[in-house]
């Protein structure tokens, strides 16, 4: 995310207020992603104020001149002081339109000040699978396809907006020179980089087979793998990390830690290996890319495997092992040719700017604010009892299961909670709007609304006319 990146656009007429919820306001996906259509919403003259914990994107917020207010919405055990923080919030800068972030913050906007004050709401889940307990009479918007065609039956509207990417800070021109001698690295040396949470659940498994297989390839060209990040698995991948250095007596793998601006680490990588809106960056930059999964899932991205991922998402899951053979033959490819690289890049960088620059993601976020605000009515007492009832219930097990040693860490993004929709084949309907690649070109893609062409199926996510209502 670039803080001095700046969408323009001709101004609204009527801005809407809105206040945007978040559960993190820390480096992450889903808050990064919040954070830039919240700016990108300010730059078009909209009124907006996001409500989280403190974090190092509140930085960002103020270098962008968007409002933040304190409020603990990272967990449901300080629900109490958090849900009157939230309304006290909304009645002090009356929104015309709620936006919550996650499971927690969507469940105390829902049950806090958007049914109490009776307004609008709609909520983004951006994990790998949809709660069943979560409110279904308000608007929901995810990240890929799959997602949206696995949530249960719902009466609230069903959207899709992948993840937001910018396109204007980051471009395949930016320099990566200093990062490369920060880290000591020679001209000739080809760095496979990976930027990344260090988390247990998604991540730990991909990284560390990426530790071994850079010791198989290392030896076969001059190369250093590079990883960009921190968290909880940062022990496990630093110990793999010095076996496999002291092994060829030389430093074959790169632990930098976290960057708030990881921006020169894309541009001076010559291979990217990520998921989701990591690799998304990559391709900004116009690198090639190996998309990371789970269960021994890695595949390069190009033309032909590239509806495979505007269906699934840039993620994977494989058939079980580590996927060690498949990530090293396809490191040697990509680090063996040039050429390829090369065109793999420019495809990667047509396929972003046409279909997931922040500028198309904002404009899909504000269609779909007149949307929610077209079709609103307040939630039913029947609904607000589910949804409290079917909440009560998770809460109770997680904690059945956390007492016995049972629960799951992160269930939601878990293999095993969204593998069906991600082993099936992608469907025959979906038939998505082709790139306009022309190899070479790194040049500005003009900006067009892509829509998926769906065989004799409708669109889940139509888009009203822009009507700005005015503030109360």
């Amino acid at each position: 995310m670039n803080p001095t990146t700046s969408v323009n656009s001709e101004q609204v007429a009527r801005p809407l207020r809105i206040l945007v919820a978040v559960h993190q306001l820390d480096l992450g996906g889903s808050q990064m992603n919040a954070v830039d259509l919240a700016c990108a919403a300010a730059d078009r003259g909209h009124d907006v104020l996001v409500a989280g914990p403190d974090g190092a994107l509140v930085d960002v917020l103020r270098d962008r001149g968007v409002r933040h207010m304190h409020v603990q919405l990272d967990t449901m055990e300080r629900a109490a002081a958090s849900y009157r923080r939230l309304s006290e919030l909304t009645r002090m800068f009356r929104p015309d339109i709620l936006h919550a972030y996650e499971l927690t913050p969507s469940l105390l906007t829902f049950f806090g000040p958007h049914r109490s004050e009776g307004i609008p709401m709609t909520m983004t889940i951006n994990s790998m699978s949809v709660p069943d307990f979560m409110p279904g009479t308000v608007p929901l918007q995810v990240c890929n396809p799959v997602i949206a065609a696995a949530v249960r039956q719902r009466s609230g509207a069903v959207g899709v907006l992948e993840i937001p990417t910018d396109c204007v800070g980051q471009t395949p021109d930016y320099p990566g020179d200093d990062f490369r001698a920060e880290i000591g690295v020679e001209d000739d040396e080809l760095l496979v980089v990976v930027v990344s949470r260090f988390a247990r659940v998604l991540k730990q498994e991909g990284l560390e087979t990426a530790i071994r297989a850079a010791g198989r390839v290392a030896p076969r060209h001059r190369m250093r793998l590079v990883l960009v990040g921190d968290g909880p698995a940062m022990p496990d991948l630093r110990a793999l990390a010095d076996q496999t250095n002291t092994r060829f007596g030389r430093e074959v793998v790169v632990l930098t830690g976290q960057r708030p601006d990881p921006r020169s680490a894309y541009a001076a990588s010559d291979v990217m290996l990520g998921m989701g809106g990591s690799l998304l960056r990559a391709m900004a930059f116009g690198k090639p890319c190996v998309v990371q999964g789970e269960h021994g899932f890695f595949r390069i991205l190009d033309e032909e495997s590239s509806r495979e991922f505007r269906w699934r998402g840039f993620y994977g899951i494989g058939d079980g092992g580590t996927g060690e053979d498949t990530l090293v033959e396809q490191l040697d490819q990509l680090l063996g040719d040039e050429a390829l690289r090369k065109e793999n890049g420019d495809f990667a960088l047509a396929l972003v700017r046409q279909f997931y620059s922040l500028e198309h993601a904002t404009q899909v976020q504000l269609d779909w604010y007149d949307k929610v605000l077209a079709e609103y009515q307040p939630p039913s007492l029947a609904e607000v009892a589910r949804t409290a009832s079917a909440v009560g219930t998770w809460v109770a097990e997680r904690a059945v299961n956390r007492r016995r040693g049972t629960a799951q860490e992160d269930y939601f993004n878990s293999a095993e909670r969204i593998r069906p929709g991600f082993v099936s084949g992608v469907p025959e309907w979906f038939d998505p709007e082709p790139v306009r690649f022309v190899s070479g070109d790194a040049g500005p893609i003009p900006h067009v609304r892509a829509a998926s062409r769906m065989r004799g199926r409708p669109s889940r996510l139509p888009v009203a006319p822009r009507t700005h209502r005015p503030n109360p």
